[in-house]
């Protein structure tokens, strides 16, 4: 479900935020979603709680998830639009190679190769 990478010079709680924020994109966390406890998270991933605190709040501060003590943190039910517009754009992409031919595996390989290319 959700993927780090240990070795990547993008720190691991700006992994987790964009991490998120594709799992958001492909529709595997829908609004109203809860996401996993902080310590749950952090002990699934092996990092440390602070780390998922931070991306949490990050994730806050871009209005893309909303928490309390209570409840926990959960995927807002309205995304901002700026957010809606870019799911758009990776949406149609993704139908776009779908209706060539690539199934989900190939398309992500595409997607992570570009990521690359771009971010390492």
């Amino acid at each position: 479900m959700l993927k780090i990478s240990y070795h990547s010079s993008v720190p691991i709680y700006e992994q987790l935020v964009k991490e998120i924020q594709r799992l958001i994109a492909v529709g595997e966390f829908k609004p109203g979603d809860s996401l996993p406890p902080v310590r749950s998270l952090a002990s699934q991933l092996d990092i440390s709680i602070n780390t998922v605190a931070r991306a949490y709040h990050e994730l806050s501060s871009l209005k893309v998830i909303e928490g309390n003590r209570r409840k926990g943190s959960y995927i807002r039910k309205h995304l901002p639009e700026a957010d809606h517009e870019q799911n758009k754009i990776f949406k149609e992409t993704i139908l776009h190679l779908l209706q060539k031919g690539y199934d989900r595996h190939q398309i992500e390989s595409i997607f992570q190769t570009n990521l690359s290319q771009i971010f390492d």
